[in-house]
C-alpha cells in the first residue's frame, strides 16, 4: 500500500508529520518550493517530487494537441475554471499551455512513483485539481479531506466535492451517535446560529517548531527568487496581488465603513417583508467552494436569475451581503440587481438565521444556508452538489428517510474528532493542530477510510 501526499502549501507542515505514524509506502508531491523544503524535513518519504523542477523547459516543449488527446477524458476547462483570480489575466492560449505542462510533469511522477492513493488536503487551484484528475486517469484513488462543518469534526471523501465517502451506507452507526445527533438538534432549533463547535484535541505534546517562519521579509526575497527562476510560471506567486492583500486587510475598517454609505445611500435596503419571501445569502467571491463545485455560479446575477425563472410564485427574494465582501463588489453589481423586479436588500445587521428560520425557501451554491435550513425545516434549494444534497439524492433514489437525525448519524458514522486546515489562524488553533494527538487522529481515520474503501470496492 503506497500513500502520495500532495502537499499543498502550509499543509506541508502537518502532512508530513503523518508518516511517523503510518506503516505504509509514503510520497510527497509538492506544488511549489515552500511544500518541496518542508517535505525534505521527513526522510522516511520514498519519493519526494516538486512540480516546477524543470517546468520551465517542458512548458516550453509540450505538445498542447497531443496531450489532450491523449487526456481527453479530462475536462481542461474545469480544471481551469477552478483559478480564483491567479491566471485568469493570462491568454487562454497560456493557460491551456500551462495545464498541459503541468500535466505531464503529474504524468511522469504517477508513472514512476505509482501509488495506490493520493491525499489531498484541499482542492483549491489549478494544479490540485489537474492532480485529482490525472489520478483517477491513472487509476490511482483520491482522498480529499471534507469539513462537516456542524460537529467540529472532519472525513475523507472519495470526492472533490467533498461528498460523504462511498462506503457510508456500509459502515455500522452507533446509539452514542444517534442521542448527539438528537441532542444537537433540539439544541440548534431552540437557539440557531452559526456552527462554532470545535473539536476537543489534547493539546499537551505538540510539535514544538510548527510555529518556526522565515518572517515577512525572508518569504518576500524567496518569492522574487522563484518568480525571476523555476517557478516563473507559477501565477500563484504574484507580488503585486499579495501587496492588495495585505493593503485591503489594513484598511479594512475603511471598506466597511464604505459599504455602510452605498448601502444607506445607494442600495437602500428594506424591511423584511411581512409576507412570505425566499432568501438567498450573496456569497464570498471569488469562492473555491463554488469555483470547484459548481463554477457556472461564479456570477452570482445568475443565480439570481435561475431562482427567478425556476420558483413557483412571485415571492420577494431577499439578499443580503456577505460580510467579507462589504465594499469590495462594484456599484453596478447592486443596481443590476436592484433592477430585477421582486428582488429586495435587506441590512447587513438583520440576523441571517432569522431570515433562514421565515423564509418560505432558502437558495444556495453550496454554502451553510442550506444547511441551516435543513436542519429548521426549512424548504432549501442548493444548486452545487456537496456531502448534503448527494446524501437527500441517494436517499431519495433508495426511498428512506432524509431527516436530519439519519443525516447527523450518517455523517458521525464517518468522521472523526481532528483538525486539518492551514496552519496560521491563530495560536490556539495551531496548537491543536500540531498536536501529536491530533496527527495521530487524522493517521488512524486514514487507516478507517482505506479499510473501508477497500472493502467497499469488494463487496
Amino acid at each position: 500500500m503506497k500513500l502520495a501526499f500532495y502537499m499543498t502549501g502550509s499543509y506541508a507542515k502537518i502532512l508530513r508529520r503523518c508518516v511517523a505514524f503510518l506503516d505504509w509506502e509514503t510520497t510527497a508531491v509538492c506544488p511549489n518550493f515552500q511544500a518541496y523544503t518542508e517535505a525534505q524535513k521527513e526522510p522516511n518519504f520514498s519519493a519526494i517530487d516538486y512540480l516546477y523542477d524543470g517546468f520551465n523547459e517542458v512548458f516550453e516543449r509540450v505538445d498542447v494537441a497531443k496531450f489532450c488527446e491523449d487526456y481527453a477524458s479530462i475536462n481542461l476547462s474545469e480544471v481551469l475554471l477552478v483559478d480564483k483570480a491567479h491566471f485568469k489575466k493570462k491568454s487562454g492560449d497560456y493557460q491551456l499551455r500551462y495545464v498541459c505542462a503541468m500535466g505531464e510533469q503529474i504524468a511522469e511522477i504517477f508513472r514512476r512513483t505509482k501509488p495506490d492513493y493520493i491525499l489531498f488536503p484541499i482542492i483549491e487551484t489549478i494544479d490540485a485539481m489537474l492532480t485529482y484528475r490525472m489520478a483517477q486517469h491513472f487509476g490511482i484513488r483520491p482522498i480529499v479531506s471534507s469539513h462537516a462543518r456542524f460537529t467540529g469534526r472532519y472525513f475523507f471523501s472519495d470526492s472533490h466535492l467533498e461528498l460523504l465517502p462511498n462506503y457510508t451506507r456500509h459502515v455500522a452507526r452507533s446509539e452514542v451517535d444517534a442521542i448527539w445527533a438528537r441532542q444537537f438538534i433540539e439544541t440548534y432549533r431552540s437557539n440557531p446560529g452559526a456552527f462554532n463547535i470545535k473539536a476537543n484535541i489534547p493539546v499537551a505534546d505538540i510539535y514544538e517548531d510548527f510555529h518556526h517562519d522565515r518572517g515577512v521579509l525572508g518569504r518576500l526575497l524567496q518569492n522574487i527568487r522563484l518568480k525571476c527562476g523555476v517557478e516563473k510560471h507559477n501565477q500563484l506567486i504574484n507580488l503585486w496581488i499579495n501587496f492588495q492583500v495585505r493593503f485591503e486587510t489594513v484598511f479594512l475598517p475603511v471598506r466597511r465603513m464604505i459599504f455602510r454609505l452605498i448601502e444607506k445611500f445607494y442600495i437602500k435596503p428594506k424591511p423584511i417583508p411581512a409576507q412570505g419571501y425566499d432568501f438567498f445569502p450573496l456569497h464570498f467571491s471569488p469562492e473555491s467552494s463554488i469555483n470547484v463545485p459548481a463554477p457556472f455560479y461564479i456570477d452570482q446575477t445568475r443565480i439570481v436569475d435561475k431562482i427567478l425563472l425556476e420558483r413557483s410564485g412571485d415571492r420577494t427574494l431577499v439578499l443580503k451581503e456577505h460580510p467579507a465582501m462589504y465594499g469590495f463588489r462594484p456599484r453596478g453589481f447592486f443596481r443590476s440587481l436592484k433592477n430585477r423586479p421582486f428582488v429586495s436588500f435587506v441590512s447587513r445587521l438583520t440576523p441571517s438565521v432569522q431570515l433562514i428560520r421565515n423564509a418560505t425557501a432558502v437558495y444556495s451554491v453550496t454554502g451553510t444556508a442550506c444547511l441551516e435550513a435543513f436542519f429548521l425545516g426549512v424548504r432549501w434549494v442548493q444548486f452545487g452538489n456537496n456531502y448534503l444534497s448527494d446524501w437527500v439524492r441517494q436517499r431519495r433514489e433508495c426511498s428512506e428517510a432524509e431527516t436530519p437525525l439519519e443525516f447527523i448519524r450518517d455523517v458521525l458514522s464517518v468522521s472523526k474528532e481532528f483538525v486539518l486546515y492551514s496552519p496560521g489562524r491563530s495560536l490556539s488553533d495551531d496548537q491543536a493542530l500540531f498536536s501529536k494527538a491530533n496527527v495521530e487522529r487524522i493517521c488512524d481515520h486514514l487507516k478507517f477510510h482505506v479499510e473501508n474503501s477497500s472493502n467497499s470496492s469488494a463487496s
